[in-house]
């Protein structure tokens, strides 16, 4: 089987994950079940993690997660599939990410800088749910140099699929456009996941730079009510929702297409030629362990689709498979070997 080859651009974090009180989010003012950048007023949290029985550490980002499951679903080669870019520190949790993640097959496009240490992330386990904040540190220092780098020009120059998540919008937006543009003249596709209500709400003047060049936009339901209370759409039909999003200004060459996840509910899709809604195989709520990540693996499980060519409705039963088995799992965790493959 030939795959396109896939480009991932994200901010790489090592999770510093554990279980804890609604108290313990309360001292933080951490909204239960959101993800945040972390404020001044919170930097202790990542100490305090530290000290909770049962703590531990997990590489992640959300786009090194997507990278990680599409190579899982995918099942190619080491380093033959997808190349991750992002920035970490030459450190302990720095060689962590890295070894880990190329360890799962992921080739590791990461700048190295001494200006401050890897980026984390506060996992904070409340039940089944978490939430979560980030500081980004290293991952915020990702320069032009490198993105202009030989390894990393040649990696977009090979691949057929870009993915960025909308964190990357948090950092310079020129650095995704410029992706966005190397992306349309290699012929790629150019994805991205509004990933946040937060990116919506405050980067929104970076993402409508960027939307017109999104060939398929990604986002959960609640993101996407978020999105269309910003956009004025008037309502909070997913469907609908993502029917308008579609008809957004789009400089590609085809259609734009629009994939909104629901939990449990249809995956919906819409282009301004098509769309429907791909069913959710039932998991059963004690077999759910931890939700995070779900979207994540969904994304890459899709990702693995449309690399090895699949339909639009079968790459969405790929992702769709993969966010349950994520589920059921501890962290973005799965077992060897996925019971459907791309």
């Amino acid at each position: 089987m030939s795959l396109k080859k896939l480009y991932v651009q994200c901010n790489p974090l090592l999770d510093i994950s554990a279980h804890v009180s609604a108290e313990f989010l309360a001292k933080y003012n951490v909204q239960p079940a959101a993800a945040a950048l972390v404020a001044p007023e919170q930097m202790g949290i990542y100490a305090d993690l530290e000290q909770q029985e049962g703590v531990s550490y997990i590489p992640g980002g959300s786009g090194l997660n997507t990278a990680r499951v599409a190579q899982w679903i995918a099942q190619a080669p080491a380093q033959s599939f997808v190349s991750y870019v992002g920035c970490t520190a030459d450190d302990k949790y720095g060689k962590i990410l890295k070894e880990a993640a190329e360890k799962d097959g992921v080739r590791m496009l990461v700048e190295t800088t001494t200006a401050a240490p890897t980026g984390s992330c506060a996992v904070c386990i409340t039940g089944k749910e978490r939430s979560l904040v980030a500081n980004l540190a290293a991952a915020n220092l990702i320069t032009a140099e490198h993105v202009d780098s030989a390894d990393v020009k040649t990696a977009q120059q090979e691949s057929a699929l870009f993915y960025l998540t909308g964190f990357t919008l948090t950092i310079n937006v020129e650095y995704v456009l410029t992706v966005a543009k190397r992306c349309r003249e290699v012929g790629g596709l150019f994805m991205m996941n509004l990933s946040a209500p937060f990116i919506i709400q405050f980067f929104g003047e970076q993402l409508e730079k960027v939307l017109p060049y999104v060939d398929v936009v990604f986002s959960n339901d609640d993101e996407a009510k978020v999105f269309s209370t910003v956009k004025g759409f008037g309502t909070e039909d997913v469907a609908e929702i993502a029917k308008k999003t579609a008809a957004l200004p789009y400089n590609g060459t085809g259609e734009r297409l629009v994939i909104f996840t629901q939990g449990s509910k249809p995956t919906v899709y819409a282009s301004a030629s098509t769309s429907g809604a791909v069913e959710v195989t039932p998991i059963d709520a004690d077999r759910i362990i931890d939700t995070n990540g779900a979207g994540d693996a969904f994304v890459g499980g899709y990702l693995a689709g449309a690399g090895a060519g699949r339909s639009v409705e079968d790459s969405i039963r790929l992702g769709n498979y993969a966010a349950g088995v994520i589920i059921q799992h501890d962290g973005c965790t799965y077992p060897a070997v996925p019971e459907m493959k791309a």
